[in-house]
């Protein structure tokens, strides 16, 4: 019997990330990642008791990954940061990005409770959106997602005209993001007087 392999945890999601980029992440089995890591199961269940436990650590990958893109896009307005995050995510993360929204899974269900506390703090650091409460950013983010989402979605899906390149795609993000906070501010306008 040769030498026990062993992995990290790490190790054993990288190669689930892996498998959910390029076969989705309902393809992802301990049997699966056991064979992208040129191992029998064993050792992934020495890190795992169950795939819902991989799936579980997938999603803190994704959530860090997502964290990572925000990170990386800082053009000094934070708010349009978040769609050119996620744009890229829809992009250079397709088959995933198109599991996560496309499909009826439990795998993102608190996501939103996750990721929306990190959101609203960075739209409160972009000077563009000063003097908007709280909930008024929460709807201000709602349209900008909703607008956002059937962006990704034809980019991820290349629904858009070959010619539209993924700047392109983020000056159409901008200029909605323009709209929405302005249609916002005098919406806010309105109401006050």
């Amino acid at each position: 019997m040769g030498p026990k392999i062993k992995f990290t945890r790490e190790q054993i999601v990288e190669a689930a990330f892996e498998i959910a980029k390029t076969e989705g992440i309902d393809k992802i089995t301990m049997r699966k990642i056991a064979e992208k890591m040129g191992s029998s199961v064993a050792p992934i269940y020495f890190n795992f008791k169950s795939n819902e436990e991989v799936l579980e650590a997938l999603k803190e990958r994704i959530i860090s990954l997502s964290q990572q893109l925000l990170s990386e896009e800082s053009t000094g307005k934070p708010f349009n940061d978040i769609g050119r995050a996620s744009l890229r995510f829809a992009t250079e993360y397709s088959v995933i990005f198109r599991d996560l929204v496309m499909k009826n899974n439990d795998i993102m269900k608190d996501y939103d409770e996750k990721i929306m506390p990190i959101l609203i703090e960075e739209m409160n650091k972009d000077p563009e959106l000063d003097g908007f409460t709280v909930d008024e950013l929460k709807a201000i983010l709602l349209k900008m997602r909703i607008f956002q989402l059937g962006l990704s979605v034809m980019a991820a899906n290349e629904l858009l005209p070959a010619e539209y390149r993924i700047e392109d795609l983020m000056d159409i993000l901008s200029g909605t993001a323009h709209d929405v906070i302005l249609a916002a501010r005098l919406s806010k306008g309105s109401t006050s007087h």
